[in-house]
């Protein structure tokens, strides 16, 4: 048996009544708001009009800071690191529309990639997830200190001294499959820590070491295993439906709060009820697809629990794939994937034996 963890609802998918208004926080357009969607898809939104917001205030194109006189962290909200991923401009949007500022530190607000971003059309939205390289797998120095070149690299480049002074990130992501909105703090334990006491979303999982380097999230000490510097990625849903725009709302909103950086009357305005506990699971398994033949049964949403242990999922190109164990989340499950990349990962829930060492 298998079900979906936290299934996601869609509040503002009555949104559309107010087609093409700027002034919406996730200035909705319903491109084929009924099946069938191209792509296989729903694009209930367009995207929100960055364009305004290219000037920066920091030097850097479509980069935005500002300083509270009250000290504390430089923290930054990241949208657009996949052009492709519309929810994240929607937050940075409201924000900037809405003049909000930090109660205390220094608010960054940066539209990442946002010339991949300029490619989005509903005909072929994919088509704008990067141009020249993932721009979540350059923030490795053997990338950012190379003779490479490309649009990601001398975006991230140009990037680089803005985020080295950055004590706490979120970076905004959507993901293809229907998944519930999830934070990633990456493998170390202090950061998975940090994302259950953020109070949203309620799902927080925790990668293995050494997976997929190159993230923004883990960039120098954002990443580290000691430190105080934080690093998170938040996947707040499916990439073009209504609810994911209210979701990275929601991920800013709580973030920002957790920080005491925002005014409690735009929080109250804004904010939705948070789940009572956050669920923390681990990562322990990698499956990668090892041959022409690697395919999965069947099509998974993008976070889904399995009950019981040796159940099939299908072949890796060599072997059979089974759950290693019962109650096995499956994480990022790809139903077809090309010889060498990640199929899916296994994870289990953080349990009462590993409360002391890294539970919530």
């Amino acid at each position: 048996m298998h079900h979906l963890v936290g299934k996601p609802s869609h509040p503002f998918a009555a949104a559309s009544g107010g087609v093409g208004d700027p002034a919406s926080p996730f200035y909705p357009r319903p491109y084929n708001p009924t099946p069938p969607h191209a792509h296989g898809f729903p694009i209930e939104v367009a995207p929100a009009p960055i364009e305004r917001w290219r000037a920066g205030n920091t030097g850097i194109p479509f980069a935005w800071s500002f300083a509270a006189t009250r000290p504390g962290p430089h923290v930054a909200l990241v949208a657009l690191t996949h052009g492709d991923e519309l929810c994240g401009s929607f937050a940075l949007d409201l924000l900037l529309r809405e003049a909000v500022r930090p109660a205390r530190g220094t608010l960054t607000l940066i539209f990442a990639n946002w010339q991949a971003h300029d490619l989005w059309t509903p005909a072929a939205p994919n088509r704008a997830f990067f141009i020249d390289h993932d721009m979540n797998r350059v923030w490795r120095p053997d990338m950012l200190d190379s003779d490479a070149d490309g649009v990601e690299l001398r975006r991230a480049r140009a990037l680089r001294p803005l985020i080295d002074t950055v004590d706490m990130l979120l970076d905004i992501h959507s993901t293809q499959q229907p998944s519930p909105p999830m934070l990633l703090p990456g493998d170390a334990p202090r950061k998975a820590r940090f994302a259950c006491t953020l109070g949203w979303p309620g799902l927080v999982v925790q990668d293995f070491p050494g997976s997929a380097p190159g993230r923004l999230r883990d960039h120098t000490a954002l990443g580290a295993a000691q430190g105080q510097r934080v690093g998170l990625v938040v996947e707040c849903g499916q990439h073009w439906v209504a609810s994911t725009g209210d979701h990275a709302v929601q991920a800013c909103l709580r973030f920002l709060a957790h920080l005491d950086m925002l005014d409690a009357g735009f929080l109250a305005a804004h904010a939705r009820p948070a789940p009572a506990a956050a669920r923390h699971v681990i990562t322990t398994h990698l499956v990668v697809a090892r041959g022409p033949g690697a395919a999965l049964d069947q099509a998974w949403p993008d976070i889904a629990e399995v009950t019981q242990a040796g159940t099939r999922l299908g072949h890796d190109g060599i072997e059979e794939i089974r759950t290693p164990y019962a109650n096995a989340m499956l994480v990022l499950p790809v139903e077809r994937p090309r010889p060498g990349l990640p199929m899916l990962r296994f994870a289990r829930t953080v349990d009462a034996a590993d409360a002391a060492r890294d539970a919530c």
